[in-house]
């Protein structure tokens, strides 16, 4: 995914394989050796305990990496 069209991602909601609202896309993690974007940066959704989901959280963002965005249009779908 080219970090040119990293900006544009920017507050769309990011929806899990059921297209079930997961959160809102806050901000993404570049590789610094590459400039490739490794993983997206999502606020979770209220009512969603991140304990349970596969993807790592920091400061209260959860990690996703970008092989599990199966298509990126108005919303960003996972593949699970």
């Amino acid at each position: 995914m080219p970090t040119t069209f990293g900006r544009e991602l920017l507050g769309r909601d990011v929806l899990d394989a059921s297209s079930d609202k997961l959160g809102t896309m806050a901000d993404f993690s570049v590789d610094m050796d590459t400039g490739s974007i490794v993983a997206l940066l999502v606020v979770i959704d209220n009512g969603i305990d991140p304990k349970f989901l596969p993807w790592p959280t920091a400061d209260g963002l959860l990690s996703v990496p970008v092989s599990e965005v199966a298509n990126i249009g108005s919303a960003i779908q996972l593949s699970r």
